[in-house]
């Protein structure tokens, strides 16, 4: 056996030599995905982007949400996190389908993922276009397979400015089913309100200045006022009950749908008509048209042919305020029906097994 330690000491030096090799080995692929990615969210979101220095199980990076401070160019970190697991490279673009690239992955990788605190997305870079499609990984999104799992990363998810409200979600929420949940339940006390009293609706449309965005303001109350500048703006009535939000939305969506989202427990009266976006456009338009101004004349009867309620919203001042009146929903009685099982105090705690 004595003539074989040479050969096993020569094997093992070369063996450690070639480790000494890979070790050398600099992935530049992976480091332009690194920075490019950094430079989307640093740029156009906004967004604080840390990288993991330390090599992690499957998380490359953390982003935190911030919202704009006080100074112009200055935000402030929310503590809203969202862990990124980043592939640079062609090889995880070679699985494509018309509408969406196929990533594949190991079990140990997604128990990881699905077992963590904060939510995680996959993120694919394409160096070769710059463009970075980006998915969550939860159990509504992976699809097992023999090996492992895989996710179908949507070519319309590309990492953009415009992906901001869709990943703040993701962070203040594990999914949308919590979200809608939770948007339920914080709205309880109008719910119960709802059942007992006449509620109106109060909408302005204000118009952002160089931009394709209208600020919306939803005012919930008790109070039937018809002077829609006091009743939003005072709230000087300490007997009536007043429940905001407010929201940016882009003129080329629906109002009519982002009320019914934000408010999805109410069925909303425009006079004794259901509210549509058409409507709207109809009833701002032949007030303005009730003026008698022949200089816009024809501009109004344009927008109102095109159904263009913002535009016409706007047309004057600006601004445009109007009520609708709130009714039940078959949502409204099914939450209410639920509430006292979700606010019971649970006797018995059980575990998922997965």
């Amino acid at each position: 056996m004595a003539y074989l330690l040479p050969i096993f000491a020569t094997s093992f030096a070369a063996l450690r030599k070639l480790l000494k090799i890979m070790e050398m080995i600099y992935n530049c692929e992976e480091r332009i995905g690194v920075h490019s990615i950094a430079k989307i969210f640093t740029e156009k979101l906004k967004w604080i982007f840390r990288e993991q220095s330390i090599s992690d199980c499957g998380t490359d990076a953390y982003v935190e949400i911030t919202r704009p401070g006080f100074k112009t160019g200055c935000y402030t970190p929310t503590g809203k996190l969202i862990g990124v697991q980043l592939k640079s490279g062609q090889s995880f673009f070679k699985e494509a389908r018309d509408e969406y690239f196929v990533f594949r992955g190991s079990k140990r990788h997604l128990d990881y993922w699905l077992g963590h605190c904060i939510p995680t997305i996959l993120i694919i870079y394409d160096r070769i276009t710059g463009n970075a499609y980006w998915r969550e990984v939860n159990r509504s999104t992976i699809i097992l397979t023999e090996k492992g799992f895989k996710v179908n990363i949507f070519k319309q998810n590309l990492l953009k400015q415009s992906s901001k409200e869709a990943l703040t979600n993701i962070a203040f929420f594990s999914s949308k089913y919590h979200y809608k949940l939770w948007q339920i339940q914080s709205s309880i006390d109008e719910i119960k309100l709802l059942i007992t009293t006449p509620l109106f609706l109060y909408i302005e449309i204000d118009e952002i200045p160089n931009s394709n965005s209208c600020n919306i303001t939803l005012l919930v109350t008790n109070d039937g006022y018809t002077s829609f500048p006091e009743i939003i703006y005072t709230g000087d009535n300490d007997n009536a009950n007043r429940f905001e939000y407010r929201f940016e939305l882009s003129k080329d969506s629906s109002l009519q749908q982002a009320i019914s989202d934000t408010i999805p427990w109410a069925d909303f009266l425009f006079g004794n008509e259901d509210f549509t976006d058409e409507i709207l456009a109809t009833t701002i338009a032949d007030e303005i048209l009730s003026f008698n101004h022949e200089e816009f004349g024809q501009d109004v009867l344009e927008l109102k042919k095109q159904n263009n309620f913002f535009l016409l919203a706007c047309y004057l001042t600006g601004s445009y305020c109007f009520r609708l009146e709130l009714k039940a929903n078959n949502l409204t009685y099914a939450f209410l029906a639920m509430d006292p099982f979700l606010e019971k105090e649970p006797i018995v705690r059980t575990h998922m097994c997965y």
